[in-house]
């Protein structure tokens, strides 16, 4: 079953940052260096600022950070499960122990002839040893702040999109239903077919689990509520269904949220295709292109019912949009106007979303 994305930016529970990457390596080394500075400033030479010692202690801490990044890259995997007191014990020991270790050769290669120190300096090992461990703990606290604020906009944001989510399933339930009781004065035969549609269509729908499905399941999705409404309206609703940039059977890893193309096609028969006597199609077109998803839905107008397309449609597409920036932030996008189509006026829908790919795990 695909992982859920907002779930999916939760996954890794450990609160220390994943030091096998140049960006957090980076931002570390800058942070040391500013401590350096910050010490050098503090307590300048009897010449003033001495850049021979900001060289040396520079080279001195960026060492540490260096091979304390390096080895806690490594030994993240292992903490992954850990308790929190057993991480913070690992990173503290790992820390501590690599500035022992350095201070010792700085001892010996750098300081034992320049400064006369007696080897090993016990006073300059205890001293460098109660630094990193401040340090280090001071760098753990604000990490684990950072993640547990983390953690919880993620909750919250996990939250709203399932009840954003859980407000788009009734609505499609009860119009569906609605179709159902109108076939019933109608025609039974076709009111059962409805029934065992809706029956198969709504148990697929709760059964998926995550924030994202196959966009090949959702499609499935819009085409069993199509055949409920067909059944409805007959020969006054037809759909075409047209990919550009992919094939025409859809990989089983491009993926979209649950619910997002369905109630736009379900807004196009309701608002577009059953005020008109003569009914129409819906269209929908989707696109991949530079990494990104494009779903483009258009249905005939009614004559002198823009304002109500524009009401109807305003619900769904605020909850779709809602879904998709919780998601994907401002890259993604749902856009509606009309348009003209050989002297026809078109109700056209515009969904934008970065391509995703489901893991097959």
């Amino acid at each position: 079953m695909p992982d859920s994305t907002l779930n999916n930016k939760n996954r890794d529970s450990l609160f220390i940052p994943d030091l096998c990457h140049t960006s957090a390596v980076f931002i570390l080394v800058l942070v040391a260096e500013l401590f350096v500075l910050t010490q050098v400033l503090a307590f300048p030479g009897s010449n003033g600022f001495d850049w021979n010692r900001l060289a040396t202690t520079s080279l001195f801490v960026q060492w540490i950070v260096l091979c304390s990044a390096a080895v806690l890259c490594r030994l993240r995997l292992l903490l992954r499960n850990s308790p929190t007191a057993v991480i913070v014990s690992a990173v503290l020991v790992t820390v501590l122990t690599i500035t022992l270790v350095v201070t010792l050769l700085a001892q010996w290669f750098l300081w034992r002839d320049a400064f006369l120190l007696t080897y090993p300096d016990w006073a300059q090992l205890l001293r460098h040893g109660v630094i990193a461990l401040i340090m280090t703990a001071m760098l753990l606290r604000y990490f684990y702040i950072q993640h547990e604020a983390s953690r919880q906009e993620i909750a919250n944001a996990n939250a709203r999109f399932q009840a954003l989510q859980a407000r788009i399933r009734p609505h499609f339930l009860f119009n569906s239903m609605n179709s159902i009781a109108s076939l019933i004065h109608i025609n039974q035969d076709k009111a059962e077919e409805a029934v065992e549609d809706l029956s198969d269509l709504f148990r697929s729908s709760l059964q998926e689990a995550g924030n994202l499905i196959s966009l090949s399941r959702e499609i499935e999705l819009c085409k069993g509520y199509l055949r409920i409404e067909k059944h409805r309206l007959g020969d006054r609703l037809d759909s075409e269904w047209r990919f550009h940039n992919l094939p025409e059977t859809l990989p089983a890893t491009l993926s979209i949220p649950p619910l997002t193309l369905q109630p736009v096609v379900e807004n196009a028969v309701y608002h577009g295709i059953q005020p008109r006597q003569q009914g129409g199609t819906v269209s929908v077109d989707i696109a991949l292109d530079n990494d990104k998803v494009t779903i483009r839905v258009q249905n005939p107008v009614p004559e002198n019912s823009e304002q109500a397309v524009e009401q109807g449609n305003r619900l769904a597409l605020e909850n779709i949009r809602s879904r998709l920036q919780l998601l994907y932030g401002n890259h993604a996008s749902v856009d509606t106007h009309l348009t003209l189509n050989n002297g026809a006026e078109i109700y056209e829908t515009i969904i934008s979303y970065p391509e995703n790919k489901l893991s097959t795990a």
